[in-house]
């Protein structure tokens, strides 16, 4: 029964499908005013309806496969990509002692499953028969491979400072020393994962200026909605894997809990929104020469930063 109950509430089905949509509300409303934008405020609290009806509208249109395109690939694989963003979420320690899945490489899992996810919507693109799709299908390819290199490492960080790839024991063991010494680690890992997941100022991918709308083009319908949840699924992902990497998780100041994490989360979530609302767009050219050229060396120096700090401070650990 508790295994059900994980699979379908917390932190399961009915936990991403809330948070994914509670996060797209919070998305506009937060882009509102650094957009100067009004915005949808007039159906509900707060234009809370508003992020309904949309997500209604979308459920009820008729999602349309383009002649030449790949069935299989093309719908199959949003709802792929939904269920692959969905899955971190079983090897993340919510609270103590409440992953689903315990094992020793929880953190191997994190970053193999956010890290496979472009490479599906690079399939998505592929089987869409549009060349702006497949444009945007290979931008997601060639931004993947530039960016998980550092992406590795950076979550590598506290692997490396505490000896383990167990997540509940990077939770156990972190510390405010240890954050301070993961700073650098952390900045790397946020950009890295920027890039990942195609936002700003990387969000080459679907540059509709560009590309139409790069790997999302021919979607409608079903199919364009499950590609926006594994989207914000894997927002969930990302930002519960920053806090549990790097702070401390569901460990707080005067009382441990979920409410914790979900703090450290938003606090995730608002930097990343901040940066998307006030950069611009880069050129695919430009970050990869900045991937390769900058991100990874730092990250290769960070590792030794680690290992000196590990000796140095945490020999016990």
């Amino acid at each position: 029964m508790e295994t059900v109950i994980q699979a379908f509430v917390f932190p399961g089905l009915l936990y991403v499908l809330l948070w994914t949509v509670g996060l797209f509300w919070f998305f506009r409303k937060f882009m509102a005013p650094l957009h100067k934008r009004v915005g949808p405020y007039f159906n509900g609290p707060q234009g809370s309806y508003q992020t309904l009806f949309d997500l209604s509208k979308l459920l009820t249109k008729e999602s349309i496969t383009p002649k030449g395109a790949n069935p299989y690939l093309f719908s199959v694989m949003p709802l792929l990509a939904v269920i692959t963003a969905m899955l971190p979420a079983a090897f993340i320690p919510w609270t103590s002692g409440m992953p689903v899945v315990h094992t020793e490489y929880g953190l191997l899992a994190l970053i193999v499953l956010i890290g496979i996810e472009p490479f599906l919507l690079f399939l998505t693109g592929f089987g869409s028969d549009n060349k702006y799709s497949f444009l945007g299908g290979i931008r997601v390819l060639s931004q993947a491979i530039s960016m998980e290199t550092a992406f590795f490492l950076a979550a590598l960080s506290p692997a490396l400072l505490f000896g383990t790839l167990n997540l509940e024991t990077i939770v156990d063991k972190s510390s405010w020393g240890s954050f301070a010494v993961l700073i650098p680690g952390f900045i790397l890992y946020f950009i890295a994962l920027l890039g990942l997941l195609e936002q700003p100022p990387f969000n080459i991918p679907d540059a509709e200026q560009e590309i139409v709308y790069g790997f999302y083009t021919e979607y409608s319908g079903t199919n364009y909605f499950l590609l926006k949840l594994a989207e914000f699924a894997e927002f969930m992902a990302v930002f519960a894997g920053v806090a549990t990497l790097f702070m401390g998780a569901y460990r707080g100041l005067l009382w441990d809990g979920y409410s914790w994490f979900f703090i450290k989360m938003m606090l995730v979530a608002i930097v990343m929104m901040t940066i998307r609302a006030a950069t611009p767009r880069i050129t695919l050219k430009q970050m990869l020469r900045f991937s390769w050229r900058y991100l990874v060396p730092i990250s290769l120096l960070n590792v030794a930063w680690i290992m000196l700090a590990k000796n140095l401070f945490f020999t016990g650990a």
